[in-house]
C-alpha cells in the first residue's frame, strides 16, 4: 500500500518541481513586508531611499520624477513597478504584472485582494471592475485587465488619498 502512495506522490512532486515557485509565493515576495506599502517601501520616501531598498539588477529606467524596475520569473510571468516622485518624494507605486492568461489573471487579482486586506485589516470594495482600499492618507486600486490587454494583466496602483494628495507650490 505505501509503495503505491509513492508511486503516484513521486510524479507529483515532480511535476510541481518542474512548474516552479507558485504565484502566490512570487505575490508575496513582490508584495513585501504589510507595515510597508509595496517591497518595504512606503508612500513619502526619498528618491535616494527607494533606490537603496530596491533591486539593483531589476533596474530598467531612471529619472529624477520616477524608477522603473522590471521582475521576471518566467516568460509567463513578471512584475513591472515604476515609483514616481513629486518633489522628491515617492507619491505613487505603478505596478503591472503580466501572465499566461486570463484565469492566471483573475488568481492573482484575488491572491492581491486576500494579501492587502488581510495586511491593512480591512475589506476591498468593487466598484466597477475594481478593487479599493485605503489607510489613513494612501489608497491602493487593484484591476484585472486581462479581458483589455490579454492575455493575463493586473495593475495595482498605490497614491495618496484625494484629500492628502501634494498640491503644486505657487513662486511667491
Amino acid at each position: 500500500m505505501q509503495k503505491r502512495i509513492w508511486v503516484w506522490l513521486l510524479p507529483v512532486s515532480l511535476l510541481w518541481a518542474c512548474f516552479g515557485t507558485p504565484l502566490k509565493q512570487h505575490f508575496e515576495e513582490m508584495a513585501g513586508p504589510s507595515e510597508a506599502h509595496w517591497r518595504g517601501i512606503s508612500l513619502g520616501e526619498s528618491w535616494e531611499k527607494v533606490q537603496e531598498k530596491e533591486d539593483k539588477k531589476a533596474l530598467i529606467a531612471l529619472d529624477s520624477a520616477f524608477v522603473k524596475y522590471h521582475f521576471h520569473y518566467s516568460d509567463s510571468e513578471y512584475y513591472e513597478v515604476q515609483y514616481q516622485f513629486f518633489e522628491g518624494q515617492l507619491n505613487e507605486i505603478y505596478v503591472q504584472v503580466f501572465l499566461d492568461s486570463e484565469p492566471r489573471g483573475e488568481e492573482l487579482t484575488e491572491l492581491a485582494v486576500a494579501h492587502f486586506s488581510k495586511a491593512w485589516k480591512q475589506e476591498a470594495l468593487m466598484d466597477q471592475g475594481v478593487y479599493v482600499l485605503s489607510k489613513p492618507a494612501v489608497v491602493l486600486e487593484i484591476m484585472d485587465e486581462s479581458p483589455f490587454h490579454g492575455p493575463g494583466m493586473v495593475r495595482l496602483i498605490i497614491r495618496p488619498a484625494p484629500e492628502s494628495k501634494p498640491q503644486p507650490k505657487l513662486p511667491s
